[in-house]
């Protein structure tokens, strides 16, 4: 990406978005409405029955001796066609992303990006000198790479830029705590429950790369990418009898971790564990790309704010919405779902919204589109928490309020993603749907092509079956597809 010099504006740049449902079409939206089934004749007082029998019959494994369940079916104009405590609300774990996705798309609008930029004061002087600090500007995009920023400082290297003060890490974007405190603190090591940031990297997390070298002898471990902010302990054996145990654990100080274990001989193995203080993180392998691209600098990382003119000399612009929403969908990313509830929320609070925050934008988002909340209670934005409750009508309600904007952007059932390992048969290809585990919860929402009724939208939850609610959910929805 070509270096762009020029005069920055940092609200002009990152925060020219409004709280409101973006109506024009886009050529995505174009696509989406393709995928629209024709009309369907409506279902019977008998057609209903059947359908409430034969979808009852097939959960009754997982809801029987259930703690509590929440089951909504709807036909393609939004009425009911099934439920079974459809405004009960439980624990949804990764369907609820269903939600930020959604809401995202109508506050932030499908042609909306992330930017990220690497910012001065100025324009440097004759021989690369910048009067001045290289200002590092997030914007909360959970698809920022560490690869691109070594493209980005290694652009500047080329345009001649020679010397910085130092490198100032701008986190204006959004607030909020790193990790949510209605997280289970047991997972504080796990790379699904990674820190949310303004100025995210590797969806902040680190990867581990360890690989056997000689029975008997130390393995060889490396980090990418490299900071002085990250440090190890310990050491990982080359095995001579197989074995393959190798542990990366964090300790008590952030961002140090201990090795131990074993990896045969000339495996190489791959680890992503979450780091924390990301502002420091960023800006430390911010500053040892500087220095391997020869780009002198005397001040050591620090926190600050960019100034609102300045040079911008690089913008490094995310994927479209659509393309994020679909890749948090398919493979149920947890981080870029907080990354777009803290973004949805900055939104609101630049659009002059008395109350700002991620959730409360979701919540008056569903209420103005009519779509029922019975029992809604919102934490995060991943599902991630145990304390989120949902009822299945207001997750089927969604389904139908935003298609087709969200068909086309959830997994195929038993193709791809989460659900690729589901066995459909007669769904096999007509369903598209949101998984969602967590503890003793499991659930699943979507959309089925039938093939009589056209399109309808359903939502399952089940916390505390007794039985294999995944499998039940296969029966129910082959059943649905064969209407």
């Amino acid at each position: 990406m070509a270096v762009v010099f020029g005069i920055w504006r940092l609200h002009a740049t990152t925060a020219s978005v409004a709280v409101t449902p973006q109506p024009s079409p886009t050529p995505a939206r174009v696509a989406l409405l393709a995928s629209r089934p024709p009309p369907a004749p409506p279902w019977s007082a008998s057609q209903r029955g059947n359908l409430q029998s034969a979808v009852n019959g097939a959960l009754a494994p997982a809801l029987n001796g259930a703690d509590a369940y929440s089951v909504a079916v709807l036909d393609e104009t939004g009425r009911l066609l099934v439920g079974r405590g459809e405004n009960r609300a439980v624990a949804p774990a990764s369907v609820q992303k269903l939600i930020v996705g959604s809401v995202a798309l109508a506050t932030l609008g499908p042609a909306f990006h992330f930017h990220t930029l690497l910012t001065g004061r100025d324009y440097p002087d004759a021989n690369g000198v910048l009067d001045g600090d290289l200002y590092f500007v997030g914007s909360g995009d959970p698809s920022f790479r560490s690869d691109a920023l070594d493209r980005g400082v290694a652009q500047l290297a080329r345009e001649g830029i020679k010397h910085v003060n130092g490198v100032v890490v701008d986190t204006s974007a959004f607030r909020g705590p790193e990790i949510n405190p209605h997280w289970d603190a047991d997972d504080a090591t796990e790379d699904y429950a990674a820190p949310t940031s303004p100025v995210s990297l590797d969806g902040d997390t680190v990867e581990f790369h360890v690989i056997g070298t000689s029975p008997g002898s130390a393995a060889r471990v490396t980090f990418f990418p490299g900071s002085d902010v990250v440090s190890t302990t310990g050491s990982v054996l080359t095995s001579s009898g197989g074995e393959d145990d190798v542990t990366i654990g964090g300790t008590q100080t952030p961002n140090a971790f201990r090795l131990s274990g074993a990896v045969p001989a000339g495996v190489e193995e791959k680890f992503w564990l979450p780091v924390y203080g990301i502002p420091r993180y960023v800006g430390a392998v911010l500053d040892r790309m500087l220095t391997q691209y020869g780009i002198a600098h005397d001040a050591p990382p620090r926190v600050g704010a960019a100034p609102l003119d300045g040079a911008v000399f690089w913008d490094h612009r995310s994927p479209d919405l659509p393309w994020l929403i679909r890749h948090m969908l398919v493979l149920s990313d947890n981080h870029f779902a907080e990354q777009l509830l803290r973004t949805v929320g900055s939104a609101a609070a630049q659009a002059g919204s008395d109350d700002p925050g991620g959730v409360a934008v979701e919540r008056r988002v569903l209420q103005g589109a009519g779509i029922p909340t019975p029992g809604l209670h919102l934490v995060d934005g991943s599902g991630l928490s145990a304390d989120n409750r949902i009822a299945a009508i207001t997750l089927a309600s969604t389904l139908a309020h935003y298609e087709p904007d969200l068909y086309l952007l959830l997994p195929q059932g038993g193709r791809e993603g989460t659900l690729k390992h589901y066995d459909f048969t007669t769904a096999l290809g007509r369903v598209r749907a949101k998984t969602g585990h967590l503890g003793n919860v499991a659930s699943l929402a979507g959309y089925v092509n039938t093939m009589h009724h056209g399109r309808v939208m359903f939502a399952f939850l089940v916390d505390g079956s007794p039985g294999d609610p995944d499998a039940a959910y296969v029966r129910a929805i082959d059943l649905l597809a064969s209407m």
